[in-house]
């Protein structure tokens, strides 16, 4: 009897103890997937929450967002577990997104729990960051001069940009120029760089010159890279750069020809248009402003040539009739280059009237038609004498 009273008292006793000691919560990381995480993509974290003591209500479990960990879109990033009774643990699934800019290693993530009517606690455990690939771009390109002349020397510079989060060695740039508009001065179509770490950048310059029969346009200009990464795994990329090939127009207008009876009434006037340059130009109208030295009688003030390519000319006429002794012509050319920029060019033309008189011709014909008349009547008056003696 005695010995069953002593067994109760130390159970009593051991209860007491217990419920005086409360819950004791306790939260881990128990694991995450994939491991290791890649930087830019989500990873799944398991927290478990166990409780060594008494029964703990209200138990709540929260994720602390913290560069390089954020909550996902859509994302759930607190539970309320509720009740977990003694010597019992749950298990919080959290998904959790990775930052891209993130370096290889190790960073903590952190959580927070609570039960009942404690405050939070903090929990941290680390996750293992590490790339899968590597990443190598070309970041940006500078062309200097641009646009380049037909015939014109070139510098071409490429920023080389480490993207991923592992270093690349061996990097061999290659500039494609089979098209035979470009040439390398100086070394071949080929550059290597021995090694470029994480995050970092390089730069690869091409001296060029284009062909003095190089068309102007913009030629895509292919860029291939071939590196490998630490583990010795072998890339192959393909990038494109733009060299633009343009000149400044060269264009000139001159007075032709003109055709005038006196320098006083109405005449026509023949504008001669040369495109001296290499670029081609479209949409070409020549305007003959109205000005006190003339009149322009035309329909219009304005003829439409249209396309005008390089070394190669148009002409246009105006009737115009002279107010002054001298008068000088205002021509304006509209155009645009084989980019649609748009050039208007201003012209002041002398123009000098020359007439027939001048040049030693008669203004009218009734001088030819009355010496033919004579001569004929010559002819016939012979004709008749000689027949009349016959």
């Amino acid at each position: 009897m005695k010995k069953l009273l002593f067994v109760l008292m130390v159970l009593l006793l051991t209860v007491s103890v217990s419920a005086a000691g409360g819950a004791m919560m306790k939260a881990n990381v128990l694991r995450y997937e994939p491991a290791p995480a890649e930087q830019g993509n989500t990873v799944d974290v398991w927290v478990e929450l166990s409780n060594a003591g008494t029964k703990a209500d209200r138990v709540a479990v929260k994720f602390v967002p913290e560069y390089p960990f954020s909550l996902p879109a859509g994302a759930k990033g607190e539970y309320d577990v509720g009740s977990v009774s003694a010597i019992e643990s749950r298990v919080v699934k959290f998904s959790v997104f990775v930052d891209p800019t993130a370096p290889n290693g190790d960073s903590d993530v952190k959580f927070q729990f609570k039960y009942d009517s404690e405050q939070w606690t903090e929990l941290s455990s680390p996750i293992s960051l590490q790339t899968q690939n590597a990443v190598l771009v070309v970041d940006s390109y500078k062309v200097s001069p641009s646009p380049i002349t037909p015939g014109q020397a070139v510098k071409v510079e490429l920023q080389l940009r480490n993207a991923g989060r592992i270093a690349v060695k061996n990097v061999d740039v290659s500039i494609d120029l089979e098209d035979g508009k470009f040439s390398t001065i100086g070394s071949g179509a080929k550059k290597r760089v021995d090694f470029i770490g994480f995050g970092e950048t390089e730069t690869v310059s091409f001296e060029l010159a284009s062909d003095t029969s190089t068309e102007v346009k913009v030629y895509n200009i292919p860029v291939t890279l071939k590196y490998v990464d630490e583990k010795n795994k072998e890339y192959s990329d393909t990038a494109k750069i733009s060299l633009v090939v343009n000149a400044k127009p060269e264009i000139s207008l001159t007075v032709d020809k003109t055709d005038f009876g006196s320098k006083k009434v109405p005449g026509i006037v023949t504008l001669k248009v040369v495109n001296k340059g290499v670029v081609n130009m479209k949409y070409l109208t020549v305007k003959l402003v109205q000005t006190p030295d003339y009149d322009v009688l035309s329909p219009s003030n304005e003829a439409y040539v249209g396309n005008l390519d390089s070394d190669d000319f148009e002409t246009v006429d105006f009737t115009v009739k002279p107010l002054v002794e001298s008068p000088r012509l205002s021509v304006t050319l509209e155009f645009k280059d084989p980019y649609n920029i748009d050039f208007s060019t201003q012209y002041d033309l002398p123009l000098r009237i020359i007439t027939a008189a001048e040049l030693g011709k008669s203004s009218t014909p009734w001088t030819a038609i009355i010496v033919g008349v004579v001569i004929v009547g010559i002819v016939l008056y012979w004709w008749f004498r000689r027949r009349k003696k016959k």
